[in-house]
Formats: C-alpha cells, sequence, structure tokens
C-alpha cells in the first residue's frame, strides 16, 4: 500500500487516525492516542456485543422483547408490540419514533433512533446480569488486552443511554477481532452480510454491509468501485468508522478530527477512489 498517498489523502479530508490492517500487516497512518468520545461506532460495537451475548448463550437475535424487558414499553398495541424481536430493533425496523409510537410497518420500516440503542442496552443488560460496562470488559477489552482506560461506557441523560468512549487502537482492536471471529457467534456475523427485509435492506444488525447505500443515506458521492463488495461498516453520521472486509482481511479505522469542517469526514476517504487504489487491493 501507498502510505505516503494515504497520508495525504487523509489530511485532505480531515482525519485525525487511520489505521490499516491487511493480512497481519499493520500499518498506522495517522494516530492520536487520547480515547475520546465516538458515539459514531456506539451501534457497531453494541451490536458486537449482541454477537458476543449469542456465542454466551445469554441472548438470541430472534428473542420477543417482551419476554426480557417489562411489557407496554412503547404506544402500540398490545398485539404489535409482541412482534418486536432483538432483531428487529438491531435492525432498526421496529416502526416507531423517538417517543415509541407506531410511525411504520413493524418488521419493514427502516427508521434509525437512539431511543431503540437505549433499549438494546436494557435488553444485553438484563439478559446477562450485568451493566454494558461490565459487559465491554468481559467480552471485549480483558480478551483482547486492552487497557479499560481506552474503552469504556459513561451513563448520560440521553439517547442513547451510554456514552462510548474508545481509542482509535481499540476500535481497530474490536474490528481485527472480528475477522478472527473468537469473540463473537459466527452466524451472527454472517447474517450481517445478508440484506435486511425492510425498507433499507443494507443497513442490517447495527451495521451497513454497502458502502454506496451508506454514502446514499448520508449524503456522500458515489462509491468507488474498486471498495470491496464486501464491506461492512460501522457509523452514525460517518466522522469515525471502522470497515472490515472479510474477502481482502482488511480493517480500516478511521476517525475525523472533531472540529473538521466536513462532519463526514472518514466516510469521505472511503469514498475517494484514490484511497482504494493506494491501498492496492485487487480482486475487489
Amino acid at each position: 500500500m501507498d502510505e505516503s498517498v494515504l497520508l495525504n489523502l487523509a489530511h485532505s479530508v480531515g482525519v485525525e487516525s487511520l489505521l490499516i490492517s491487511r493480512f497481519s500487516d499493520r500499518r498506522t497512518i495517522l494516530l492520536t492516542t487520547q480515547p475520546s468520545a465516538h458515539q459514531d461506532v456506539f451501534p457497531g460495537v453494541l451490536s458486537l456485543l449482541f454477537a458476543a451475548g449469542e456465542k454466551h448463550l445469554y441472548v438470541e437475535r430472534w428473542d420477543a422483547i417482551n419476554h426480557i424487558v417489562e411489557p407496554e414499553w412503547t404506544q402500540l398495541s398490545k398485539w404489535d408490540e409482541a412482534k418486536l424481536s432483538v432483531e428487529t430493533l438491531l435492525d432498526m425496523t421496529s416502526g416507531i419514533d423517538h417517543a415509541f409510537a407506531q410511525v411504520g410497518d413493524i418488521g419493514h420500516s427502516f427508521r434509525f433512533e437512539p431511543s431503540i440503542l437505549s433499549k438494546l442496552t436494557e435488553v444485553l443488560e438484563t439478559q446477562a446480569g450485568q451493566s454494558l460496562g461490565s459487559l465491554i470488559s468481559d467480552w471485549l477489552t480483558s480478551p483482547l488486552g486492552l487497557p479499560e482506560t481506552d474503552c469504556f461506557v459513561e451513563a448520560v441523560d440521553s439517547h442513547p443511554s451510554y456514552q462510548l468512549n474508545i481509542s482509535a487502537e481499540s476500535i481497530h482492536q474490536i474490528g481485527i477481532a472480528m475477522l478472527k471471529g473468537e469473540l463473537f457467534d459466527g452466524s451472527y456475523l454472517m447474517a450481517m452480510r445478508e440484506p435486511a427485509e425492510s425498507t433499507q435492506k443494507h443497513f442490517r444488525l447495527l451495521w451497513w454491509n454497502h458502502l454506496p447505500s451508506l454514502l446514499e443515506a448520508l449524503g456522500q458521492a458515489a462509491a468507488p468501485t474498486s471498495a470491496p463488495k464486501d464491506l461492512l461498516i460501522a457509523t452514525e453520521t460517518g466522522r469515525v468508522c471502522l470497515a472490515v472486509s472479510g474477502a481482502h482481511d482488511l480493517v480500516i479505522t478511521a476517525v475525523g478530527h472533531p472540529s473538521g469542517a466536513d462532519r463526514a469526514s472518514a466516510l469521505a476517504l472511503l469514498a475517494t477512489p484514490a484511497f482504494w487504489t493506494a491501498l492496492e487491493l485487487s480482486g475487489s
């Protein structure tokens, strides 16, 4: 890979950290060492905690939400509320808004709602009998040998109910763990690559599995054709991105500067054709 080109591209779009691993070849192009609040990857990390929860037999995607939390938590009818599963919430196809009132078709209408992340957190904590912070420690940081000061959550009075503080290095190590698959349920990771049965079929289990659809959703330019077809991306606004390709044994962590002009700077880097050319991938 051409590191000088990658460095110049990262600087040009306002990316302050860029880590790339491919076939165990680790390159740190840019790196800020301090952990900071990266809510952009909170949904992706939460999803992986559910993947770990499945591996540890605490929770399954098809579990009914009302079998886990107190019923009547939405404004839906009892019949409709009973249709909500863990997978429905992970795909953001609950059909409800921030006040848990119905605004779409359950199991079909895509609508990203931070309040759903809070409910998913409650589901996971209830099933595992531990706080989210403890689960991150037991299922992610400890097995990966990461300093707990580099990946932790703080309770906040908003949605989602926790703020994720994580370093670029920890984000990257979690991406590498996805490729190895040792910490997570394999069928869950495979399901991430499947199309969702919704109005946004490329948002699956809190991850995007199609770069062009993600770019379109966030109003970015069309994706370069050389990007891997199997690329999975964890991001909410595009300022921070964790991207993983199993076909290329590739992990990319890009963190945009918090005060940068382009709020979606990390995603802008992934949308740049020259970026993929500099990675020197073949058979994408």
